[in-house]
């Protein structure tokens, strides 16, 4: 059943992703509305872009203790996306040899800016007035899969071969069995939940920020 759900899943994300993309680049923009100061060239408007998707430079200016939560939690959890390519490749790159021994650092800082974005929606009045109840949902599910994911490194109750062997396969339609822990598994059920989900919430700012008008649009 989780085979059958992580296939699913995973090519319902991105065939949503890919449409929703498809969908915001063909919005039409009648009027420039750049956040001002805007850069009156194409390459200028890269270079703002790379700024607000890497360095978060508007957060920082905004808020620097929320921008210092947001660069723990993206980093560290882009970090340990590209572990996890581990398990999807038939082969470990060498490329992704060097980052290995990072994952304890990328586990720790995603933890750590997780843990900061809940305190504040918990504890800043006004971010917690204006927070519904899956703004909770995400940091609560991000949560699960950090910690129980932490768990199983620590205590080595999975064997990665075995599971990287059964992922690829499930995204084969392909279904070999798997025997593992209620870590393990309570583990993967929160990246199946965080897979089917993405298109359809609030996290989908990841690449929504690239079609924004205000951020893409140049000085006329």
């Amino acid at each position: 059943m989780y085979a059958v759900g992580f296939a699913l899943a995973s090519y319902v994300m991105l065939a949503a992703l890919a449409w929703r993309m498809w969908r915001w680049y063909h919005i039409a923009q009648p009027l420039p509305i750049p956040l001002t100061p805007a850069p009156r060239s194409r390459i200028g408007v890269v270079l703002r872009l790379a700024r607000e998707v890497l360095f978060f430079r508007t957060l920082l200016r905004a808020s620097p203790v929320t921008w210092l939560g947001c660069m723990l939690m993206h980093y560290g959890f882009l970090l340990v996306l590209l572990l996890h390519l581990r398990f999807l490749l038939p082969e470990l790159p060498l490329w992704l040899v060097p980052l290995i021994a990072w994952g304890n650092i990328a586990n720790l800082a995603l933890l750590a800016g997780l843990v900061l974005l809940l305190c504040r929606r918990v504890f800043v009045a006004r971010i917690r007035y204006v927070s519904i109840p899956s703004d909770f949902g995400w940091l609560g599910l991000l949560l699960i899969i950090v910690i129980s994911g932490m768990a199983l490194k620590r205590t080595g109750a999975a064997d990665p071969y075995a599971v990287g062997r059964f992922l690829r396969s499930a995204l084969q339609l392909d279904m070999l069995p798997l025997v593992g822990s209620a870590v393990m598994w309570l583990h993967l059920l929160g990246v199946l939940a965080l897979l089917a989900l993405f298109p359809f919430g609030k996290l989908l700012h990841a690449p929504g920020i690239l079609f924004a008008p205000t951020l893409n649009t140049r000085a006329r």
